[in-house]
């Protein structure tokens, strides 16, 4: 899978969290089976595309926060991932009020 961060930005997300490399491959796995499931359910608009061409365009921020939560989760952090989660939905809500 390629992501829209090169793997510098990777590694420097991971030593802020403090992972290992094992728990690195784990939240990459885990990030892109999310991904996957999501794809499997896309809307009837986005048929046409292929998963390789939907996460090239994925927003860089959105990635971010899903390798903050699942790295969190890694590292022995579940409660702060869903804080972390909760803030992001609440965050997007308030950007987006069309979406209530």
């Amino acid at each position: 899978m390629k992501l829209p961060v090169d793997d510098e930005t990777l590694q420097a997300w991971s030593k802020l969290l403090a992972l290992t490399e094992e728990q690195i491959a784990t939240t990459l796995q885990e990030i892109e089976k999310t991904l996957r499931i999501g794809y499997a359910h896309r809307p009837t608009s986005l048929r046409d595309f292929s998963f390789e061409e939907l996460i090239a365009d994925m927003d860089v921020d959105e990635l971010a926060l899903m390798f903050l939560a699942t790295g969190l989760r890694q590292a022995g952090h579940p409660d702060a991932a869903d804080a972390v989660e909760i803030r992001g939905i609440a965050a997007r809500l308030q950007a987006h009020p069309e979406a209530d």
